[in-house]
């Protein structure tokens, strides 16, 4: 999703929460050109003590040709927007709508007549690109794919580094060298048999990473080699290392065969 689309989705969903008249005691200002961000605060927190943001998404997917009509946004747009709110923590999108410093011109904008669309693309267009940039890793950040995959990415890591510690310790070399940047690379060349020194060839343009991307693959098959394994095993460590590396760390019947 492009950027502009992703600042555009977090001003409109300011709109489609308040348009949802449906929703029992919230009470929805009567001109959304005075609306303040304590207001918009107030009216999630209210909404949220009644809905879950899963219940709230269907229920703007559900209105949103009425909320289409009353608020002058596309139903693409409130598409989007309820696939960010189902997606993203309630806290998170309230921290998100708290720290929005645009809302003074979008209403600047509503007072001179322009749509609300209009006025978001406005105000986004203004926006400084540091701004974008921290607006979107908040976005980024706060939603709970992105959360549950940089979760699963970091437990992969530790577990990944856990198995070659111990690979490493069967290979006859520090363990603890895999907790070690850059030490971790020259234990890793020093147990598949191969100079550390050709790491070096990452200082040459072109052609040394070529050269580098060849000895990866090349590492890995010496690697399944040393352990008395063949070519496909070290394909296998290439393409799915948690599997293969616990193979080689936990398996007691495979031995370090190398120097």
């Amino acid at each position: 999703m492009k950027l502009k689309k992703i600042l555009l989705l977090i001003f409109s969903t300011i709109f489609i929460l308040l348009s949802i008249n449906i929703v029992e005691a919230v009470e929805i200002p009567e001109n959304i050109e005075n609306v303040t961000n304590e207001d918009i605060l107030n009216i999630y927190d209210k909404i949220t003590e009644q809905y879950s943001n899963d219940e709230i998404a269907d229920m703007i997917l559900e209105n949103k040709e009425e909320i289409s009509q009353e608020v002058g946004i596309s139903e693409s747009v409130i598409n989007t927007g309820a696939e960010f709110i189902r997606n993203t923590d309630e806290e998170d999108i309230k921290k998100i709508l708290e720290n929005d410093e645009n809302i003074n011109e979008i209403r600047k904008k509503l007072k001179e007549g322009e749509s609300p669309e209009k006025a978001i693309e406005s105000a986004i267009e203004k926006t400084s690109t540091s701004q974008k940039i921290n607006l979107l890793m908040k976005i980024l950040l706060a939603n709970k794919i992105v959360k549950t995959i940089s979760l699963v990415v970091l437990i992969l890591f530790i577990y990944c580094t856990i198995t070659r510690c111990i690979i490493y310790k069967k290979a006859g070399r520090n363990w603890f060298a895999g907790i070690i940047p850059f030490y971790r690379q020259v234990t890793m060349y020093k147990v598949c048999g191969i100079s550390p020194f050709l790491m070096l060839l990452w200082l040459i343009p072109i052609f040394g990473w070529i050269a580098m991307f060849i000895i990866a693959i090349m590492k890995r098959i010496l690697l399944a080699e040393n352990f008395g394994k063949g070519g496909l095993f070290g394909i296998g460590i290439l393409i799915l290392p948690p599997i293969f590396y616990s193979v080689l760390a936990f398996n007691n019947n495979i031995e370090y065969e190398g120097e």
